[in-house]
């Protein structure tokens, strides 16, 4: 879960965003979100038309933290953003075979 710094409530999954709203609390400029989002890094909901999960307001901000502490450029963002991402699905597969074996392999 997020948290909504502007009014310090919990973010579920379900929560959505506005391209602007998304902007607003991102910490990028809006050439550097729009770059995110043309290099496939950051993508609206499926059949909602610019609308944003609260992940990728937890990915725009973990791009803006990197852009800040590395100076990093939009490809640069793009990049780590996507090896995070995938980082974390193998860290969750991991999880999932791990569950599978019996305790005496754990």
């Amino acid at each position: 879960m997020a948290t909504d710094m502007h009014e310090g409530r919990w973010l579920g999954e379900t929560h959505e965003f506005s391209y602007s709203q998304l902007l607003e609390l991102s910490g990028l400029t809006a050439g550097e979100l729009q770059e995110l989002i043309d290099m496939g890094a950051l993508a609206p909901q499926a059949g909602e038309a610019g609308l944003f999960t609260s992940h990728c307001l937890l990915t725009v901000r973990t791009a803006a933290r990197l852009r800040q502490g590395f100076d990093l450029e939009p490809r640069g963002l793009a990049l780590a953003i996507a090896l995070l991402g995938r980082i974390r699905d193998l860290e969750a597969r991991l999880e999932q075979l791990g569950a599978r074996l019996p305790r005496s392999f754990r």
